[in-house]
């Protein structure tokens, strides 16, 4: 009796071990049951899809003021590195030593025609005063007006010369002032410099842009037009704007050993106050942006190579369907193709997880309905007995 009850302990444990081994083993073709934690349905949304980088803020436009030699020496830089300009500030006098010569020339010109024409009119004075005080009709009275007349004579030639004179030197001061260069916008004065290489005076706008940069698989999705936001690092500080330029050569140049960078710019909405040029920050420009698609958590997707599918619960089992992928922004995924909004999901699928299997969820409510266990069958209620007796080993 003891043999047979041996026999029978026996054969009991080699089912159970082999009722393991078809259950679990990664060959079997009986179907299994999962159980599935989380699921969620797929949600109608706004979505964006955005590129995030860095930048630095910089003048909207720089003036540059070089060296003319036509010009002459330079004489004088009349501004200083940071001074703010405005429209007719003057930058730079240039010297002409033959303009000099020739004023200093006329100068003393007219200096002496100054010295002659005074005399001119003293004596003219004195012969007047000497005619008065001769006889009427007499020779005497006749050589003083004589005199008279010829000193005015003499005096209106040399004022014909001294205006002459005036206007050669109203040309040459003309000259002189247009050796001194003014500055056509307004701004603040970057940077001078001697070397002849470079701009003599560099004028930066007082306005600021932002100046980012992307890695060359990304540029593509940069167009002109496209809203971004420019946040301060470390601050709650944030400025809207818009792309206003996208360069079509690299940063640097192009070279075989590593991946190029593409500048592009961001026009500001609105001037920051207290934001310095060449302040570093963050961007982000939405390059797409869809409204009302649906949309499920991006960790609900599966690849497997180029392809992309979500276990979907139908009829109380996995169906592993193929999706076409829309716009991802965060957490969230578009579904363009393969999914409609009233299913149900697996929320975070897992390896284990195969196209037929059972699905089990936890119940929504505390206990069950009594209405629920009375539309499963007693099979079910075994099946799902076994199941949980059994996951409760692993």
């Amino acid at each position: 009796m003891k043999r047979w009850k041996r026999y029978i302990f026996i054969v009991i444990v080699l089912c159970i071990c082999a009722n393991f081994y078809i259950l679990f083993h990664a060959q079997s073709k009986i179907p299994k049951s999962v159980y599935v934690n989380e699921r969620a349905k797929p949600e109608k949304t706004n979505i964006k899809e955005t590129v995030h980088t860095t930048g630095m803020t910089v003048p909207t436009e720089r003036k540059f003021i070089y060296y003319n030699p036509q010009l002459g020496a330079i004489d004088e830089i009349l501004v200083t590195k940071g001074q703010e300009i405005q429209v007719g500030t003057p930058l730079i006098r240039y010297v002409d030593e033959e303009i000099d010569r020739k004023i200093h020339r006329i100068a003393r010109k007219k200096e002496q025609l100054n010295a002659q024409i005074e005399q001119l009119s003293k004596d003219i004075d004195d012969y007047t005063t000497m005619s008065s005080s001769a006889k009427e009709d007499s020779i005497e009275k006749m050589q003083w007006e004589e005199k008279a007349r010829e000193a005015e004579r003499e005096k209106t030639l040399l004022e014909w010369q001294m205006k002459e004179y005036e206007e050669q030197q109203h040309e040459l001061t003309e000259k002189k002032d247009e050796l001194i260069v003014e500055s056509n916008t307004a701004g603040v004065v970057e940077e001078i410099s001697y070397n002849k290489s470079k701009p003599l005076i560099t004028i930066a706008s007082p306005s600021a842009v932002v100046r980012g940069k992307v890695k060359e698989e990304t540029i593509g999705k940069l167009a002109v037009g496209q809203t971004a936001t420019v946040n301060v690092p470390n601050e709650h500080e944030s400025f809207a704007g818009t792309i206003a330029d996208i360069g079509k050569f690299p940063i640097k140049e192009a070279s075989f050993q590593e991946k190029s960078e593409y500048p592009f710019t961001v026009q500001l909405n609105e001037q920051p106050k207290q934001l310095p040029f060449g302040y570093h920050v963050n961007i982000t420009v939405v390059t797409k942006e869809k409204n009302g698609v649906i949309a499920v958590p991006a960790e609900a997707v599966w690849h497997e190579k180029t392809k992309a599918f979500v276990y979907v619960i139908h009829n109380g089992k996995l169906e592993k369907r193929n999706v076409i992928l829309g716009i991802k922004h965060g957490k969230k995924q578009e579904i363009e193709q393969g999914l409609r909004q009233n299913e149900y999901i697996v929320s975070h699928p897992t390896k284990q997880m195969k196209h037929g299997m059972d699905v089990i969820v936890p119940l929504e409510v505390e206990k069950p309905r009594k209405e629920t266990i009375k539309q499963l069958s007693k099979w079910d209620i075994v099946k799902h007995f076994l199941d949980g007796f059994f996951r409760s080993f692993y």
